[in-house]
């Protein structure tokens, strides 16, 4: 009896994080979603099939006068859901409220992010995923991972010791830090060593290494260091490389929802 376990308290997250995520159409879920805000917007909101189009091909002046500059607008700036918003329906909210209640019960923390924070303190622990944070309830930086794996960077070579560093993204400031990968893009020469210069969430800087030792396409490696704290890429090096092989940095989620 008392506290739920850590198992339990991930399992319960996730299931509200994909059920929100679901509600909405969050391709933090799953990028293959085809329902949902953003794909209602793109289905009739915008494009050859939106308000606006039809409107115009009606060919009514009276209709085109009144209505069209308000289909245009929607059209320029799709419709976004509020923040959190799922958060106001009743049963939601009280199944939030309920795990607050009985951590208060049982620890000496009386909200979930609190009691989170305890758990993560000196190193990531239990984390929830994005989307309960970006639709539900509102949680600290560090309780937070991301929903899907994240490309922060990529390196193109061009030669044994040479190569093309692109930044690609950065994690964003709501969600922690993540573990880091390297992932080829299409096959590669395997012995190559890459040196990844990776910011961590303190805004400290390290720097991680990794020899390629499976050159198929899309196979993911890591890299010496595998704590969860990077958020950024500023730079990568090379040594054995060869020419036109690619590789990109990844910002791995701790785990998938889908199932959930």
């Amino acid at each position: 009896m008392g506290v739920l376990t850590n198992t339990e308290l991930m399992n319960i997250g996730d299931k509200l994080a994909r059920w929100a995520s679901m509600s909405v159409g969050d391709a933090a879920f799953d990028v293959s979603f085809n329902a949902g805000m953003e794909a209602a917007n793109a289905a009739v909101i915008s494009g050859s099939n939106s308000i606006a189009q039809y409107i115009m091909d009606t060919d009514s002046m009276d209709l085109t006068a009144d209505c069209l500059p308000a289909a245009r607008n929607l059209d320029e700036s799709n419709p976004v859901p509020p923040t959190r918003f799922l958060f106001g329906i009743a049963g939601i909210s009280a199944m939030i409220s309920a795990l607050n209640s009985h951590l208060s019960r049982y620890t000496s923390y009386t909200t979930l992010d609190a009691y989170l924070s305890y758990l993560n303190a000196s190193a990531p622990t239990l984390r929830f995923h994005q989307s309960f944070h970006d639709h539900l309830k509102a949680l600290s930086r560090a309780n937070v991972f991301i929903g899907v794996d994240q490309v922060l960077a990529t390196f193109t070579t061009t030669g044994a010791a040479t190569g093309t560093f692109l930044k690609v993204s950065t994690v964003g400031t709501s969600y922690a830090g993540a573990q880091l990968m390297v992932k080829n893009q299409g096959a590669v020469t395997t012995g190559a060593t890459l040196s990844v210069t990776g910011k961590k969430i303190d805004g400290t800087s390290a720097t991680l290494t990794v020899t390629v030792a499976v050159g198929s396409d899309n196979a993911e490696q890591a890299l010496s260091i595998t704590t969860k704290l990077f958020v950024e890429v500023t730079g990568i090096t090379i040594s054995g490389g060869t020419n036109g092989n690619i590789y990109e940095i990844v910002a791995k989620s701790d785990r998938s929802i889908l199932a959930a």
